[in-house]
């Protein structure tokens, strides 16, 4: 018994394992010039922040292209007066959908 609980826990493991390596590979896009962005990770799925310095227009928003390996979907951030702190989108998952932020923009509004 002992040795199935051991060899199940090691399969949870390595599928943890696989499920966030690709969020890991895929950090290596940037924020538009005047933006800085940093992306952070939830529960069952992971958000990113972006600060923008003051530009044309009132404020921005961020818009998050999110994936879970089988389901694409995009996430608008609220907006955000310029000066007034970050612009944050989330992508949520399941326990064993964890979803990523495949890429994200920045909209001037």
């Amino acid at each position: 018994m002992r040795r199935k609980c051991t060899v199940f826990a090691i399969a949870v493991f390595s599928l943890f394992g696989l499920t966030v390596g690709p969020a890991a590979a895929a950090a290596d896009d940037f924020a538009p010039p005047g933006c800085f962005g940093q992306r952070y990770g939830i529960l069952f799925g992971q958000g990113v922040s972006v600060s923008c310095f003051p530009g044309e227009g009132y404020g921005y928003r961020v818009l998050a292209h999110c994936s879970n390996g089988t389901a694409f979907w995009l996430v608008a951030g609220l907006p955000v007066p310029y000066g007034f702190g970050p612009a944050v989108a989330e992508c949520s998952g399941a326990l064993l959908v964890p979803a990523q932020v495949i890429a994200y923009r920045v909209d001037e509004i």
